[in-house]
């Protein structure tokens, strides 16, 4: 039988040693939902969305004009494409709006009643086409990703409408 010496007692002991030392590469991290929501909120470094008219413009002029050109182009559709009522009708709609990756924008929800539905029945698609008049936007960086991502935003329209004698 072989005897041990101080020497092949460290190989052996070695493996052993990095093997208990070295675990904490195998845990796994988990990020807590919380931490997720915190880094996912909406901070002043982070660049919204904006359009070319807008360029040049800083902070929150820019997310001024880019409002205003929003609200713009969808009252005027609205005001030269919406028909007469058939019905007296007085209603906020709430527009869900995004801006994608790439820039484009698109209509993603309307909140309105059934009333107003009876009163103006093809308002949906009428919404849809003052969406679509909209020039593509250069999309909104999230500066902690450093990546373009999507932004979603609401725009109340008030629609009043009277009953034609």
């Amino acid at each position: 039988m072989k005897k041990i010496t101080p020497h092949t007692s460290l190989y052996l002991m070695l493996p052993v040693f990095l093997f208990f030392t070295s675990c904490h590469l195998f845990e796994s991290t988990q990020v807590s939902t919380k931490e997720i929501a915190k880094a996912s909120k909406w901070s002043a470094q982070d660049i919204a969305p904006s359009f070319d008219v807008c360029e040049g413009l800083e902070g929150n002029d820019n997310e001024v004009c880019f409002k205003e050109l929003i609200i713009t182009t969808v009252s005027d559709y609205l005001n030269n494409n919406i028909p007469e009522a058939n019905r007296q009708i007085e209603e906020v709609l709430l527009l869900i709006i995004t801006v994608d990756k790439e820039g484009y924008v698109s209509l993603k929800d309307v909140d309105f009643s059934n009333a107003i539905l009876e009163a103006i029945p093809n308002l949906n698609n009428i919404l849809v086409d003052a969406i679509y008049q909209l020039p593509q936007a250069k999309p909104a960086i999230k500066s902690n990703v450093g990546s373009f991502v999507v932004a979603e935003f609401q725009l109340p329209i008030r629609i009043v409408a009277q009953e034609l004698n």
